[in-house]
């Protein structure tokens, strides 16, 4: 006969839990947590960053863009940065936003 160790109730021998108080015999498993790559806090403030890439570059798009009632700036060496830094700042920060989602499972 299996005792409790709560109660002190004499249980069958292949009992799992006390007929008396419900108390359990069997090792109840441990709760594994599962560990994040990066994490969530991690993962929001890569998100945060690519939020400002995408608010950058489409301020880029809409001040340089001539989109305004403002001038234009024709410098060219501005003209040759916005070509490539309104698409990289804009798109880049989209993926990077998305890959900010994911990391934030994993």
């Amino acid at each position: 006969m299996k005792r409790c160790s709560y109660c002190g109730y004499s249980n069958y021998d292949d009992a799992t839990e006390c007929r008396k108080c419900d108390a359990s015999f069997v090792a109840k498993p441990e709760v594994v947590y599962k560990s994040f790559w990066v994490g969530p806090e991690k993962a929001r403030s890569l998100r945060g960053k690519a939020l400002t890439a995408v608010v950058l570059g489409l301020m880029i798009k809409v001040y340089w863009g001539g989109y305004g009632p403002w001038h234009v700036l024709d410098n060219p060496t501005l003209a040759h940065v916005r070509s490539f830094a309104e698409p990289l700042l804009i798109y880049g920060g989209a993926i990077l936003y998305l890959v900010g989602w994911v990391l934030n499972w994993i």
